[in-house]
């Protein structure tokens, strides 16, 4: 599973990379269509996690990538993030994911 951010508000949560990159190419093209020619970097970043592993459990132990990573972005401060997705500054293509 991949939690994704754009700066620090959260895009979404998707079972593939497949459906990352269509969301996110979805709303480049809604963003061009908006507002015109991309410019800069989108920012957006991802953690992945497994599904069937709770956050919280109740002897106390935790999924540490998942809830520094919430509380990271409850914080607005996106450090747990470590996952960024490029993409072209001119075109707003994405180069890697």
């Amino acid at each position: 599973m991949y939690l994704v951010i754009k700066q620090s508000m959260l895009f979404g949560i998707f079972s593939n990379k497949k459906y990352v990159r269509a969301a996110i190419e979805q709303w480049i093209k809604d963003d061009k269509e908006t507002n015109g020619t991309p410019c800069g970097n989108y920012h957006f970043r991802y953690i992945t996690f497994n599904a069937d592993e709770p956050w919280f459990t109740k002897d106390g132990k935790y999924n540490e990538n998942v809830s520094k990573a919430l509380f990271s972005l409850s914080t607005m401060h996106t450090e747990s993030f470590t996952n960024e997705i490029e993409t072209d500054w001119s075109t707003g293509e994405i180069i890697k994911l």
